[in-house]
């Protein structure tokens, strides 16, 4: 996106900016605990417990009308969540330059933003509305000095709805999305994240989609040695809480570089791991590959 577009969405909704700082420590997880028995603890949540946090592998648009194990997942794990007030969706899909931009109008649009798909894809519809006092909520914890305006364009990019049609069928929970100023360096995001981890106290669960491993040009055959090394070294970084080190993931070279010819699909990650508090777990889910270079691993955040 160019500059002028987003001084143009700058004339929308929000303007308003507080700080809201919160710094989590990090604290190492040494038993991996089963998605099963984490979603079972759902259950007994009291409504106003902190939401989990999630990150999403989206994979392919295709997603969206397919059932897979991948979609299977999803359908589980949203039909096991505490019900949010709102869900704020962070997508590899939505970039801006100089600023942030958060969906700010009720009755968010469908973005098709995807090309050469069959003509079902483009005719699905996922109907949630958006909410214009939450999205003045999140503005209002981002830092003061990060540049934040409300957008009432972008809508719902693909992203979003292909996760959210299996995970929320109903489409009746509000929906806000958040943009990624891609003029900022992955330590940028990973910072904001802890600074808005006080949404989650307030019903807000929040999804980062993208890619753990995102190489698209690569289409045919078994995952790639590299794609996999790279997809390990992530998840056990993670393991370990040693989030500097997936925030610094470029250092890894050449396994980071052909996993992320661009990083905008690893960059929702750090949302996530921003998000999570010392005393949570992070469960990896969806771990596998639906092309050679796009793993689908995921990961919940989620109280202990």
């Amino acid at each position: 996106m160019q500059d002028r577009q987003l001084n143009r969405r700058r004339r929308s909704l929000l303007s308003g900016l507080l700080a809201s700082v919160l710094m989590p420590g990090t604290q190492r997880m040494t038993v991996a605990t089963p998605l099963t028995e984490v979603l079972d603890r759902f259950q007994a949540l009291p409504v106003d417990e902190r939401m989990p946090t999630m990150f999403i592998g989206h994979g392919t648009p295709m997603n969206a009308l397919e059932d897979n194990t991948w979609t299977e997942q999803w359908r589980e794990v949203g039909g096991k969540l505490p019900r949010p007030r709102a869900i704020i969706s962070v997508s590899a899909h939505w970039l801006t330059q100089g600023g942030v931009l958060i969906t700010a109008n009720d009755a968010p649009r469908m973005n098709y933003d995807m090309y050469g798909f069959p003509d079902e894809l483009y005719q699905l519809v996922y109907p949630a509305p958006g909410n214009v006092s939450i999205a003045s909520e999140i503005a209002e914890a981002m830092p003061k000095e990060v540049p934040c305006f409300g957008d009432n364009r972008w809508g719902f990019d693909h992203g979003t709805w292909v996760v959210l049609k299996h995970m929320f069928p109903d489409a009746d929970i509000p929906v806000i999305q958040l943009s990624i100023d891609y003029s900022r360096p992955p330590a940028f995001h990973f910072d904001l994240a802890r600074k808005l981890s006080s949404l989650r106290d307030k019903g807000l669960l929040i999804i980062g989609s993208g890619n753990l491993v995102h190489n698209i040009r690569l289409r045919d055959g078994k995952p790639y040695d590299w794609a996999i090394e790279f997809d390990q070294k992530i998840a056990d970084f993670i393991d370990r809480r040693d989030f500097e080190s997936v925030v610094d993931f470029q250092q890894l070279g050449r396994i980071a570089d052909l996993s992320h010819p661009t990083y905008d699909h690893f960059l929702p990650l750090l949302y996530t791991l921003g998000l999570a508090r010392p005393d949570e777990l992070i469960t990896s889910f969806c771990e596998g590959w639906q092309m050679p270079a796009a793993s689908m691993r995921s990961f919940l955040v989620s109280a202990a």
